[in-house]
């Protein structure tokens, strides 16, 4: 591994690494999963090494499987969490009562209308929750606030985001019932 920051010995460095390590880390990845996604995670690995070029090693190859073996970790549970979510689509579409298109899409536009009334934190407070299916934890690494204070953002949006929607359910029905 180079001591210095010159660009050039950087990548011979990765050069070397990659020449006297890649195959086997392919190998390694083709005994768990096919050979794609393998060479995606190599990919993967590689780019790891050279970003945290100072953490590798001497010998690097154990780093490089274990860098390996985490991004590949990573693959499958993102891979499970999008075919779950996609499952929890498909039922909510099937068991959804078979209302019109139309108005399906008047639902939403109302919703994102409504969503568009709140400040900016509470909207995003709320699609971490609701479109991005996060944990309260995982929500509140992402502000980068605790679990009990987004947790706390989370009540206040939710609420706040109820009054909105009730006062534009109500601004529409007003609306309906004065004759044009």
């Amino acid at each position: 591994m180079p001591g210095q920051e010159d660009p050039r010995e950087r990548h011979r460095w990765l050069e070397a690494l990659y020449g006297a390590h890649a195959d086997r880390v392919m190998g390694y990845l083709v005994h768990r999963t096919d050979r794609d996604t393998a060479q995606e995670i190599v990919s993967e690995t590689f780019l790891l090494a050279w970003r945290k070029q100072k953490s590798v090693p001497d010998d690097a190859l154990p780093w490089l499987l274990a860098a390996a073996r985490r991004l590949l970790a990573n693959r499958v549970r993102s891979d499970l969490r999008r075919q779950a979510l996609a499952e929890r689509i498909q039922a909510v579409l099937n068991d959804a009562p078979s209302t019109a298109f139309e108005d399906r899409v008047a639902d939403r536009e109302h919703v994102f209308r409504v969503l568009m009334l709140l400040t900016e934190t509470d909207r995003e407070v709320l699609l971490l929750a609701g479109w991005y299916d996060l944990t309260a934890q995982q929500a509140a690494t992402a502000l980068g606030c605790s679990r009990a204070a987004y947790t706390l953002r989370l009540h206040r949006a939710r609420k706040r985001f109820r009054t909105a929607l009730e006062q534009q359910a109500s601004l529409t029905t007003i609306n309906s019932e004065v004759p044009a």
